[in-house]
Formats: C-alpha cells, structure tokens, sequence
C-alpha cells in the first residue's frame, strides 16, 4: 500500500507540461475536452491514430492498467523479472509490464490464474475497483446509494461506495450505477481527472501545521464555522440554507455554449465567471475565450453575475496586473457579485507556482483585493480546505470574505472549521442549458447579489 501511495504522490508531481490537446475528434465545447487535455498533459492517455483520441471508443483491461501504471511513474521491473506469466499475455506486448505490475501492486489480477485477458473490456466495477486498490484502497464511510446497488458485485462494492464518495464517479441516468456497462475514453479521461483533483482533498486536513516558511497562523483570528448543520438541506442535487440562500454556478470555457435562459429558468439566481487566467509555465495572461458570452447571456437572463480570476502570480505586481486586467474586462458590465482572487498550486513540470511560499500567495492576494477594492468592487478568496492556511494565510485576509471548496459526502455540510461565505460543493452538479457537470455553490443568506 505504501508503495502505490508513494506512487501516486510521485506522479502527482511528474505530469508534463499543460497543452492543448490537438485531436480533431475532441471539439473544445464537449463536456470530456478538459479532461481529455488534462489526461494528455500528464502523459497517461494519447491519441489512438491519425489525430484522434477516439473519445467514444471502450476501455480495455490492458489499456486502464497501463494507464495506471503510467500515472505510477512507470516503475522498471525487479532484477529478477516480474515472476508472473499469463498465457495471453507475451512479454513482448506493450502491455506486458503495466499488466505484470498491476498483479505485484495487487491492483489487477486476471480472470484466472492462467489468463489476463488484455482486450477485454473493463466495466465501471472494475475500473473503480483498479482505482481503488492503486489509491491503497483507503478508508470510507460513504455508503452505496445507486438505486442498482444490489446490483454491484460484493468485491466492488467498497470501491463503488470509495469513488462516489469522492465524487470520481457518479449515476447514470435514474441514478443508475450500471456495474458492468463499460467505460469510455472519455469517461475514463474524466474520471481520473476528479480522483486527481480530489483524492487529496478526502481527509481533513491539520489545521495548526508549522510550515514550510515558518509562519504560524493566528487561527485565534479567523471567525469559527457557526452554521447550524441541521440548517442545510439538499434538494434535487442541490444545497440549501436556512431561508435566503442563493444557488448559483461558476462556469469557464470548459463548459463550452451555455443556453443561459434555460440555466435561469432551472432556478440558478447568480453566476461566477472565469474571467481570465495567467498560464501554469509562461505567466501569460488570457482572457476566458467564453468570459464575453457567458456574462452577457447570464446578465441578459437576470441572473446576478460575479467573476474569477486563476491566478498564478508569482509577486505582487502580478497580482495587480491580474487585478487591472480584471476590472478592465467587467466595467462595461454591471457585476453585483465578488471579484474572486483563485490562486491554485501547479505542481506540473515547469509550474510556476510549485515552490512558492504561502507568504508571497497571501501577499498576492491582499494585492489582488486591495486593487478590486479601489475600484469599488467586493472582492473575495477562494480556497479548499488543504489549501487554507497551508497555501494561502487567511488570518492576514480577514477583511475579505471566503469561497469554500469542499466536496464532501453526500453532500453532507462541511466540517471545514472557520467561517466561509459561499461553499463550493461539487463539481458534478446538474443544471438545465449546460452539457454535462458543473460546480454548484450556496450563497449564505444575507449576503451580497
């Protein structure tokens, strides 16, 4: 188990350098095209032929072990060989070492002592159940809540149970799991994307950890969570405060065309739009190819709109020049909601930001707000709980509210234990006039828009 966690946490630092994904059957606005980027990014998962990705094409049994194997780094067979020989599968295959690895890390084994079966198609059981035992089959109190879930095979069940808990993995249609229907390419690209992004985020975090810089937060400072659990209700995939919250979405080019009067009338009230980003590697500032659209379809349809910038500044200068281009790009029109500083840590190969300070961060965005701020306009953070107070200090940010990021089970309320303003519960919500999942976000009552 320790050896496959090491693992992950290795490939988690060795991905490849961010890049567009040029397959011509991947159009930009599909709701897998992120995902698909993402999965040839880090270098797990590449075209089949001539320009394609084959988005629509099955997944095998050698195919997600190699893809695995890749995401574990690629580790060289022992001296002594794998010790391990099926019958269908020849050393000389392309397959072979993922195969021989996955038996020794316990992640695979075959359909028989004899046999692999490398072309045989990997249902949505076994594909979760891999998973499961590469990420050291981790412990879960998430309970099974398919509406097939007597249909699930007593040996996948925990993992089934792991993954949709974790939010890698959700229901078909009726809330169907379909354990032996089969996964796609750019399912499976998808799926490890969320496991990627979540798997950190399953454990609460140490929240008075002495770190890297030697600043110790002053968590005296920071006002205490004091929401009242039993207040929270979730209703058709949705969560709700106490009387007056508001539902709304955040939405970037990933979410391609958006048919906005069927978002408004689905009962969304705001919006946060990603309004620009500073790329991972060369600090090169774009404005969200969608950001024009999108704000004037959300506006059009009555829905109070605030924006976000992804930020990866490295100093406070950029995190003026972030804020500056910021605000350049919403005075024509009328935002009512936050201006949102979401600084990520990159650790891809030529990241920019992998190795900076929380300090530098924190003093980016007090930068950020300050700015907003001068301009007459309500700026707000964004973070996680792994990330407060580890990559960004938020007790020298007081004087601004906080956007949580949690998915947590069920959607269940969040344990995180300070005060947040707007939370973030999941990135797969269901919302009319957008194709495919979305983040979802409750606005605590009283607030702003």
């Amino acid at each position: 188990m320790k050896k496959r966690i090491a693992a992950l946490l290795l490939s988690m630092i060795m991905l490849a350098t961010p890049a567009l994904a040029a397959f011509d059957d991947v159009p930009g606005d599909q709701w897998y095209a992120e995902a698909v980027e993402w999965a040839e990014a880090e270098g797990i998962m590449n075209g089949v032929a001539d320009g394609r990705f084959d988005p629509a094409g099955g997944v095998t049994r050698a195919m997600f072990v190699t893809i695995l194997y890749r995401m574990a780094g690629s580790p060289a067979a022992p001296e002594s060989g794998w010790g391990y020989a099926y019958a269908d599968v020849d050393a000389s295959q392309w397959y072979a070492d993922a195969v021989y690895w996955a038996r020794e890390e316990g992640v695979a084994g075959g359909v028989s002592d004899e046999r692999f079966d490398p072309n045989g198609a990997i249902t949505r059981e076994m594909f979760v159940t891999m998973l499961y035992r590469y990420a050291g089959e981790p412990e879960s109190s998430a309970a099974l809540s398919f509406a097939d879930a007597a249909s699930v095979s007593l040996w996948a069940q925990d993992a089934v149970a792991w993954a949709a808990g974790l939010g890698v993995v959700s229901g078909r249609d009726g809330n169907i799991f379909d354990p032996a229907g089969g996964t796609t390419r750019a399912e499976c690209a998808a799926m490890l994307m969320r496991f990627d992004a979540a798997f950190e985020s399953d454990t609460t975090p140490d929240f008075e950890t002495i770190y890297e810089d030697d600043y110790i937060p002053n968590l005296e400072l920071l006002a205490p969570n004091r929401y009242d659990a039993a207040d929270f209700r979730v209703e058709d995939g949705r969560v709700y405060y106490g009387e007056g919250s508001l539902t709304g979405i955040d939405v970037s080019v990933h979410q391609g065309e958006i048919d906005w009067e069927a978002v408004a009338a689905d009962g969304i009230d705001f919006a946060i739009i990603r309004v620009g980003y500073r790329g991972y590697s060369e600090g090169e500032l774009f404005i969200d190819e969608y950001f024009e659209e999108n704000i004037t379809g959300a506006l059009r349809n009555g829905i109070a709109v605030g924006v976000y910038f992804f930020s990866q500044a490295l100093s406070v200068e950029e995190a003026i020049e972030e804020a500056r281009m910021t605000i350049d790009a919403i005075r024509p029109y009328d935002v009512t909601g936050p201006v949102v500083f979401d600084w990520e840590r990159i650790t891809y190969d030529n990241g920019r930001t992998e190795l900076l300070s929380a300090d530098t961060v924190t003093d980016c965005a007090r930068a950020f707000c300050e700015e907003v701020e001068s301009w007459g306009y309500q700026p707000m953070c964004y973070t996680s709980p792994n990330s407060a107070n580890s990559d960004i200090y938020l007790d020298r940010l007081t004087d601004y509210p906080l956007w949580l990021a949690h998915y947590t089970e069920d959607m269940a309320p969040s344990g995180y234990p300070y005060h947040y303003d707007m939370w973030q519960y999941t990135s797969s919500g269901s919302v009319d006039g957008i194709e495919g999942g979305v983040d979802l976000n409750v606005l605590m009552p009283g607030l702003w828009i």
